[in-house]
């Protein structure tokens, strides 16, 4: 080996032979702090942001909906035999294609349902068939004031299928009315 290369490198060594002892080395020490802020996980990037007024309020759309699918599915496993019940579950299909659209609108962590969703199913436990359909409408009226008070916190395009849903949710009330006559 002749005496003025410097210690390690050796001429003969094939290029592509992977890489040599020193850059293992220093790529070692150079990972070294990024392991030690790797330790404390996503902490050490700081909290996450809080979400934006319009994802609060399509989580809270998409929970109200949740639980609107609930209070219609326990009311079409009640009365579903009959012409109501009919026009009950026509409206049951009407909230699961809203669910599913609001749904479809939210990204990042999902709104979380089930608590909604089962108390809302339990509304109707030891109801009669007219209070049944009493509370649907005053829940489906409800439901239309508050998205109809949410709009102007919406881009243009979620303000659309708010105010479609909100349509339909007003629309539900007097064709439960007719629906919930004998």
């Amino acid at each position: 080996m002749p005496a003025e290369l410097p210690r390690g490198d050796d001429p003969q060594r094939d290029p592509r032979a992977g890489p040599t002892r020193r850059a293992i080395m220093a790529a070692s020490a150079a990972a070294l702090p990024l392991l030690a802020v790797g330790c404390k996980g996503v902490a050490a990037l700081g909290p996450p942001p809080k979400p934006s007024a319009e994802v609060v309020m399509l989580r809270s759309a998409i929970v109200a909906e949740a639980a609107m699918v609930a209070r219609y599915t326990a009311a079409v496993s009640r009365y579903g035999g009959d012409r109501g019940g009919q026009a009950l579950a026509t409206v049951l299909a009407q909230h699961q294609q809203h669910l599913s659209q609001l749904r479809a609108r939210l990204t990042g962590r999902p709104a979380d349902t089930a608590r909604a969703a089962k108390a809302a199913g339990q509304q109707l436990a030891g109801t009669s068939r007219a209070g049944a359909f009493a509370l649907l409408e005053h829940a489906e009226q409800a439901a239309s004031d508050w998205l109809l008070s949410q709009l102007r916190l919406c881009s243009p395009s979620l303000a659309q299928l708010m105010a479609s849903i909100c349509a339909a949710e007003a629309g539900h009330v007097p064709y439960l009315d007719t629906a919930a006559r004998p």
